[in-house]
């Protein structure tokens, strides 16, 4: 098996799996596509909410380099990719506490 291997086997379901699939090293990374995994961890909303070509621009790498994220952690498109983030930064969201 080589150590590029996506994820198709066993695709993230949410971000918090996503997070950990990263953290237990399951899967290997190119140094520039590691860039943008560990940009996504730090600020999920800007995958969520921004483009793939706003990404990249903001990691310092191509477009390509941020839908390889996508296609290496076993997600068909950048797409799938959006709406893990985004359904986390929602849930997060939720969480937040209102002042009284």
């Amino acid at each position: 098996m080589s150590a590029m291997h996506p994820l198709r086997d066993r695709r993230p379901q949410t971000f918090q799996e996503l997070k950990q699939f990263i953290a237990e090293g399951r899967i290997f990374l190119p140094h520039q596509v590691e860039q943008v995994a560990r940009r996504m961890l730090e600020q999920p909303d800007m995958i969520a909410f921004e483009s793939a070509a706003a990404v990249a621009k903001n990691c310092g790498v191509s477009q390509t380099t941020v839908m390889r994220l996508s296609s290496l952690l076993g997600l068909e498109s950048y797409r799938g990719l959006k709406k893990l983030c985004a359904s986390y930064v929602r849930e997060r969201s939720k969480g937040i506490s209102h002042p009284h």
